[in-house]
């Protein structure tokens, strides 16, 4: 049986969790409007992101592998002791 408080004390970390992450996009959004970054196009595949941007007055395109992204953002959340 779970206890109720190890229950409720998940929710209010997941909600710290969740106004940090809303802290953080607003900055990383701010530094794009900084670095005049722009995203015009991106598509989702099965295994990657790929993502048509512009910076300044050149344009390029990267792609993420989602594997990489993935085992990058569970990293981050055991450094912060959201997942064990």
């Amino acid at each position: 049986m779970h206890r109720p408080t190890a229950t409720l004390r998940r929710l209010l970390i997941l909600e710290s969790l969740q106004d940090y992450i809303t802290h953080e996009m607003v900055a990383v959004r701010e530094q794009m409007r900084l670095d005049d970054l722009t995203i015009i196009d991106r598509k989702t595949h099965l295994q990657d992101i790929w993502i048509q941007y512009k910076s300044g007055h050149e344009f390029g395109e990267a792609i993420f592998m989602k594997k990489m992204l993935e085992a990058e953002s569970k990293n981050r959340a055991k450094r912060t002791g959201m997942i064990s």
